[in-house]
């Protein structure tokens, strides 16, 4: 018998709530929501940087650890599917499920290098 392989070609969106985004330049002003947001990304990216050495190790509690913290900084910041992403690790972690594991993680990865890389652009906040 032989057996097809099929490949999946992955079509990942990041995007920003503009809703958030304008709110924080309402509320803090556009140079503040600006400092904020770029913190926040970098904040981000270092926390990927240890979520894939978490992963390496196979230690679940750490990795489970620095997802969480992640969270709260996407959505801080307007990023609704990558929280609601990392959200979906945490739960294939609380059920020991290392093929989900593994493929939420890719998927927060690419969505949060995507967000990154889209900050890195440069975002107009004044909006």
């Amino acid at each position: 018998m032989v057996e097809q392989i099929s490949v999946l070609h992955l079509r990942e969106t990041a995007y920003f709530d503009e809703d958030i985004l304008n709110g924080l330049s309402r509320d803090l002003g556009p140079g503040v929501a600006e400092n904020i947001l770029c913190r926040a990304l970098e904040d981000m990216a270092m926390r990927f940087s240890q979520i894939r050495h978490d992963y390496a190790d196979g230690n679940q509690r750490a990795l489970r650890k620095s997802v969480h913290a992640l969270i709260p900084i996407a959505d801080q910041v307007g990023l609704p599917g990558l929280a609601r992403t990392g959200r979906d690790v945490m739960i294939c972690i609380d059920r020991g499920d290392p093929v989900a594991i593994a493929a939420t993680l890719a998927r927060l990865l690419r969505c949060g290098e995507m967000a990154i890389a889209c900050g890195e652009i440069g975002v107009d906040l004044s909006i």
